[in-house]
């Protein structure tokens, strides 16, 4: 070999190493730029709706009925929570309708949302239904133990605005897919 090749082959050499420098830096500036931790702070609305009608007739206290949530709760372009996400709810409160014109009442209480790995976000969330006054005329007639109020009833679809309770936050590692067992 001439003294041209060898430096043809240097420069080929000096190349090849300086485009592995330059891409092991872009991949260490893009892991340094995106943040591992997410913060969801205090106070972030998640919006969710009733999967089923729950009624104060056919619920007991400490029953578990189910919600899901509407929109994706994301933070930049990061989901947290996707569309969809069922959510369980309490029944902490009933009362049937009863005589007299006496109206059921129900209260619904929310206290966690998954997300996608898991992992449990502190929400606060109460939803309640609670009987009109009654007639007067009915509450204090003879007859009135004839006339029953009306059952509370939370509708399928109704929406609920929940908060989250404190700041939380949650690694990107939590909110990566898992790999496929089956590849």
């Amino acid at each position: 070999m001439n003294v041209k090749s060898y430096a043809v082959l240097a420069s080929l050499i000096i190349v090849l190493i300086t485009a592995s420098i330059a891409f092991a830096s872009a991949d260490q500036a893009e892991a340094v730029s995106m943040p591992q931790a997410l913060l969801i702070t205090k106070g972030t609305i998640i919006k969710v709706q009733a999967v089923d009608t729950i009624s104060s007739q056919q619920k007991k206290q400490n029953d578990k009925v189910h919600f899901k949530v509407i929109e994706d709760l994301t933070i930049g372009d990061v989901t947290i929570v996707p569309a969809n996400t069922e959510v369980a709810a309490i029944v902490t409160k009933v009362k049937k309708a009863g005589p007299w014109g006496r109206d059921g009442q129900i209260e619904v209480t929310f206290s966690e949302i998954k997300t996608m790995e898991d992992h449990a976000l502190p929400v606060t969330g109460t939803l309640q239904l609670l009987g009109g006054k009654q007639n007067f005329l009915v509450k204090y007639s003879l007859g009135g133990i004839f006339i029953k109020g009306k059952e509370a009833v939370i509708k399928a679809g109704t929406p609920v605005n929940l908060k989250i309770k404190e700041d939380t936050q949650v690694t990107r590692a939590e909110l990566s897919p898992k790999p496929n067992d089956n590849d």
